[in-house]
């Protein structure tokens, strides 16, 4: 049983000091009066759910959480999506063509973020953007998008960087779809919407559901592409959860109420997984 046991040891020890420890680090110092510096950065006291009383009667909390749930929605949709329809296209595509299109689509992906902001941030940022300057060769209007549509920008943005991971998970699942029920399909006199909506998707549905969880986790955490493109404005118009936990625990130096607001974060990509867990486990047993 020991040497069972012994292998899971050190895997165990890496997520309790890199996973627990930060998260119950957070909550505690969520419960305090923690601060960046001062008197409280070097004797915080316990204030119990102080810091959760402001943050829930804010209603720049609520406005940021709302705007933190379209991100994510549509963001993870649009990943989802995009990603599928790349990984099918590429089936049916020559080598030389799925070669290009893998490269292009992984390349946005592996592009630091930071880097992948700031070439966004100048291909939209004013009239001699890149973005306006298209638009004027087609006699189309132009503006600046950074600022009148803040929130549509950072999401293309994001699923544009992010569609990536997904064409990957759907490209192996779609190699796993047997052969034989798509030739079925075609006897059948079934179509291409017909057989991805009546048998692809049926099948990757696991996947679907997996992939789902694992881009809403990575999109609740995103901030460097906010920060350099819109750092959260005009305003707070584009501000989500996590650019408010920076510039509350950072800006004005509240360490306590920006790991309240982390706290929050989490709970919400909790709640989140189990909400698709259930929908997708529901799904299946209609399915079954």
């Amino acid at each position: 049983m020991l040497i069972r046991v012994l292998p899971m040891v050190p895997a165990t020890l890496m997520i309790l000091g890199f996973f627990l420890v930060p998260i119950l680090w957070a909550v505690y110092a969520s419960l305090t009066n923690q601060g960046l510096s001062g008197a409280n950065a070097r004797n915080p006291q316990f204030i119990g759910l102080e810091n959760y009383y402001y943050l829930f009667t804010d209603t720049r909390t609520w406005e940021a959480l709302g705007r933190t749930a379209v991100f994510v929605a549509m963001s993870v949709f649009g990943q989802n999506v995009v990603g599928f329809l790349i990984a099918y296209g590429r089936q049916a595509a020559s080598t030389l063509v799925q070669n290009v299109v893998s490269t292009i689509v992984i390349t946005a992906w592996v592009v630091p973020e930071v880097v992948a902001g700031f070439l966004w941030y100048t291909f939209l940022r004013g009239d001699d953007a890149g973005m306006n300057q298209i638009l004027g060769l087609l006699g189309l209007g132009s503006q600046a998008w950074l600022l009148t549509s803040p929130m549509a920008a950072v999401i293309v943005i994001n699923i544009w960087r992010g569609c990536a991971f997904s064409m990957l998970v759907y490209n192996a699942a779609l190699q796993d779809v047997p052969n034989e029920v798509l030739e079925a399909a075609e006897i059948d006199g079934a179509g291409r919407f017909h057989k991805i909506f009546g048998v692809i998707l049926p099948i990757i549905r696991p996947v679907i559901a997996i992939n789902v969880v694992l881009t809403t986790l990575g999109t609740l955490g995103v901030f460097g592409l906010i920060w350099i493109t819109t750092a959260g404005g005009p305003g707070t118009s584009s501000e989500t959860l996590p650019l408010l936990m920076y510039n509350q625990a950072y800006d004005f130096g509240l360490i306590g109420y920006g790991s309240a607001i982390a706290v929050l974060l989490l709970a919400f990509g909790v709640v989140a997984s189990l909400f698709y867990v259930y929908l997708f486990r529901v799904g299946n047993a209609r399915h079954d």
